[in-house]
């Protein structure tokens, strides 16, 4: 696992946690901010030190639909000393928690819909049997939803 700042991180995992809300994938994002086509996908690696260049931040909050503030820790946050590193902890649908959070974001979006199906949200969320425990999760995420 690779080490950035905690600001970095910070706005890494929120950008793909409404990425996924808003059913972009890692390529399709990469285009939607007119990067190259991998550019998500190594940022959200967890093995490269790559992230977000602050100049892009407007830019991708354009593209999420969201404020700035949106994507970027609240005021109340507490600062880190900028040379601090921390693990590169990506967020994952893995992740119980992070794909409740996900299920509940979309719930709350106008991509609701994509609720009433398990396959049209696996499809929401780029997902597909590459990703078998990704599916698993979030699977088992949706039927406790839907319960």
């Amino acid at each position: 696992m690779d080490k950035i700042n905690r600001f970095s991180l910070y706005i890494l995992n929120k950008v793909k946690f409404k990425r996924l809300v808003k059913g972009r994938s890692a390529y399709l994002f990469s285009i939607d901010i007119k990067k190259s086509e991998g550019y998500v996908a190594a940022i959200e690696n967890k093995s490269t030190p790559y992230q977000y260049n602050s100049a892009d931040y407007p830019l991708i909050a354009d593209a999420l639909v969201c404020e700035l503030s949106d994507i970027t820790p609240p005021d109340d946050w507490q600062v880190s000393n900028s040379h601090d590193k921390v693990d590169k902890a990506v967020v994952s649908l893995t992740d119980l928690a992070f794909a409740r959070e996900v299920i509940a974001g979309i719930h709350a979006s106008s991509k609701a819909y994509v609720l009433n199906d398990i396959k049209e949200l696996l499809k929401h969320l780029a997902l597909t049997s590459k990703n078998p425990e990704e599916v698993a999760v979030v699977t088992k995420v949706w039927e406790e939803f839907k319960k």
